[in-house]
Protein backbone atom coordinates (compact mmCIF):
# COMPACT_ATOMS: atom_id res chain seq x y z
CA UNK A 1 0.00 0.00 0.00
CA UNK A 2 1.55 3.35 -0.84
CA UNK A 3 1.47 6.29 1.54
CA UNK A 4 0.56 10.23 0.33
CA UNK A 5 3.34 12.24 0.60
CA UNK A 6 2.73 16.11 0.20
CA UNK A 7 5.21 19.02 -0.23
CA UNK A 8 5.51 21.36 2.08
CA UNK A 9 3.50 24.64 1.69
CA UNK A 10 4.89 27.16 0.83
CA UNK A 11 4.45 31.05 2.27
CA UNK A 12 1.70 31.99 0.08
CA UNK A 13 -0.24 28.56 0.25
CA UNK A 14 -0.01 28.68 4.07
CA UNK A 15 -1.80 32.27 4.42
CA UNK A 16 -4.15 31.37 1.51
CA UNK A 17 -5.36 27.90 3.07
CA UNK A 18 -5.13 28.73 6.99
CA UNK A 19 -5.34 32.23 7.14
CA UNK A 20 -2.07 32.67 8.96
CA UNK A 21 0.28 35.69 8.67
CA UNK A 22 4.05 35.81 7.94
CA UNK A 23 6.14 36.31 10.70
CA UNK A 24 7.06 39.94 11.32
CA UNK A 25 9.41 40.98 13.79
CA UNK A 26 8.00 42.75 16.90
CA UNK A 27 9.35 46.67 17.26
CA UNK A 28 10.73 46.58 20.79
CA UNK A 29 11.86 49.98 20.86
CA UNK A 30 11.51 52.70 23.52
CA UNK A 31 9.19 54.58 22.05
CA UNK A 32 6.86 51.46 21.15
CA UNK A 33 7.53 50.24 24.98
CA UNK A 34 6.36 53.40 26.16
CA UNK A 35 3.08 53.52 24.09
CA UNK A 36 2.10 50.37 25.45
CA UNK A 37 2.80 50.82 29.10
CA UNK A 38 0.59 54.25 28.55
CA UNK A 39 -1.97 52.23 26.50
CA UNK A 40 -2.05 49.81 29.39
CA UNK A 41 -2.67 52.33 32.38
CA UNK A 42 -5.10 54.19 30.32
CA UNK A 43 -7.06 50.87 29.85
CA UNK A 44 -6.53 49.95 33.84
CA UNK A 45 -7.42 52.82 35.15
CA UNK A 46 -10.59 53.45 32.47
CA UNK A 47 -12.06 49.90 33.54
CA UNK A 48 -11.05 50.34 37.82
CA UNK A 49 -12.66 53.95 37.43
CA UNK A 50 -15.48 51.85 35.97
CA UNK A 51 -16.06 49.45 38.27
CA UNK A 52 -15.48 51.84 41.13
CA UNK A 53 -18.46 53.98 39.13
CA UNK A 54 -20.65 50.53 39.24
CA UNK A 55 -19.97 49.49 42.44
CA UNK A 56 -20.99 52.96 44.08
CA UNK A 57 -24.18 53.82 42.09
CA UNK A 58 -25.13 50.40 42.66
CA UNK A 59 -25.03 49.10 38.41
CA UNK A 60 -23.18 46.01 39.61
CA UNK A 61 -25.78 45.18 42.35
CA UNK A 62 -28.71 45.72 39.96
CA UNK A 63 -27.26 43.23 37.87
CA UNK A 64 -25.74 40.87 40.26
CA UNK A 65 -28.46 40.56 42.93
CA UNK A 66 -31.04 38.56 40.48
CA UNK A 67 -28.45 36.40 39.30
CA UNK A 68 -27.65 35.50 42.51
CA UNK A 69 -31.19 35.19 43.78
CA UNK A 70 -31.98 33.01 40.32
CA UNK A 71 -29.29 30.72 41.45
CA UNK A 72 -30.16 30.43 44.87
CA UNK A 73 -33.63 29.35 44.13
CA UNK A 74 -32.82 27.07 41.12
CA UNK A 75 -29.85 25.15 42.80
CA UNK A 76 -32.14 22.87 44.94
CA UNK A 77 -30.71 19.42 44.99
CA UNK A 78 -27.39 20.57 43.19
CA UNK A 79 -24.31 18.93 45.06
CA UNK A 80 -22.55 22.23 44.14
CA UNK A 81 -23.86 25.12 46.92
CA UNK A 82 -25.67 28.25 45.22
CA UNK A 83 -22.32 30.12 46.94
CA UNK A 84 -20.17 27.77 44.66
CA UNK A 85 -21.86 28.11 41.85
CA UNK A 86 -22.00 32.28 41.98
CA UNK A 87 -18.21 31.96 42.43
CA UNK A 88 -17.76 29.96 39.60
CA UNK A 89 -20.48 31.80 37.23
CA UNK A 90 -18.28 35.31 38.04
CA UNK A 91 -15.14 33.62 37.30
CA UNK A 92 -16.38 32.54 33.74
CA UNK A 93 -17.63 35.70 32.94
CA UNK A 94 -14.45 37.05 33.61
CA UNK A 95 -12.40 34.44 32.03
CA UNK A 96 -14.64 34.69 28.78
CA UNK A 97 -14.37 38.41 29.11
CA UNK A 98 -10.46 38.27 29.40
CA UNK A 99 -10.03 35.19 27.10
CA UNK A 100 -12.01 36.98 24.37
CA UNK A 101 -10.47 40.36 24.35
CA UNK A 102 -6.72 39.25 24.73
CA UNK A 103 -6.82 36.27 22.33
CA UNK A 104 -9.61 36.90 20.40
CA UNK A 105 -10.80 33.40 19.57
CA UNK A 106 -14.49 32.72 18.21
CA UNK A 107 -14.75 30.06 20.54
CA UNK A 108 -14.15 32.50 23.36
CA UNK A 109 -16.42 35.24 21.96
CA UNK A 110 -19.16 32.33 21.20
CA UNK A 111 -18.43 31.47 25.06
CA UNK A 112 -18.79 35.12 26.10
CA UNK A 113 -21.82 35.89 24.29
CA UNK A 114 -23.55 33.05 25.94
CA UNK A 115 -22.41 33.83 29.14
CA UNK A 116 -24.33 37.22 28.70
CA UNK A 117 -27.26 35.86 26.97
CA UNK A 118 -27.72 33.45 30.33
CA UNK A 119 -27.02 36.81 32.71
CA UNK A 120 -29.54 38.58 31.37
CA UNK A 121 -32.20 35.76 31.10
CA UNK A 122 -31.07 35.22 35.36
CA UNK A 123 -31.61 38.57 35.88
CA UNK A 124 -34.91 38.97 33.95
CA UNK A 125 -35.70 35.49 36.16
CA UNK A 126 -34.07 36.69 39.60
CA UNK A 127 -35.82 40.27 39.44
CA UNK A 128 -39.46 41.05 40.96
CA UNK A 129 -41.64 41.85 37.87
CA UNK A 130 -42.24 45.77 39.04
CA UNK A 131 -38.54 46.56 38.18
CA UNK A 132 -38.19 43.91 35.37
CA UNK A 133 -37.73 45.54 32.13
CA UNK A 134 -35.35 48.02 33.89
CA UNK A 135 -33.38 45.59 35.55
CA UNK A 136 -33.05 43.76 32.11
CA UNK A 137 -32.28 46.97 30.17
CA UNK A 138 -29.78 48.09 32.64
CA UNK A 139 -28.08 44.52 31.94
CA UNK A 140 -28.38 44.64 28.24
CA UNK A 141 -26.95 47.99 27.73
CA UNK A 142 -23.99 46.91 30.48
CA UNK A 143 -22.95 43.62 28.59
CA UNK A 144 -23.27 45.91 25.47
CA UNK A 145 -20.54 48.47 26.65
CA UNK A 146 -18.13 45.86 28.13
CA UNK A 147 -18.56 43.85 24.50
CA UNK A 148 -17.27 46.32 22.67
CA UNK A 149 -13.49 45.55 24.29
CA UNK A 150 -14.21 41.58 24.65
CA UNK A 151 -15.15 41.63 20.91
CA UNK A 152 -12.92 44.18 19.26
CA UNK A 153 -11.42 43.54 15.96
CA UNK A 154 -14.24 41.72 14.36
CA UNK A 155 -15.40 44.16 11.57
Amino acid sequence: MATHVTEPLDQEARVSRWGLEPHVPIDLSPTRIFLFVIKVGLVYGAACWAWEYARRSGLAETIHQPVVAYLRSNSAGLPMAAGDLVDWWVGLGAGAFLTSAVLRSWPARLLWCCWGVWSIAMVSAGTPQDARSVAVGVATLAWAAVSVVALRGRG
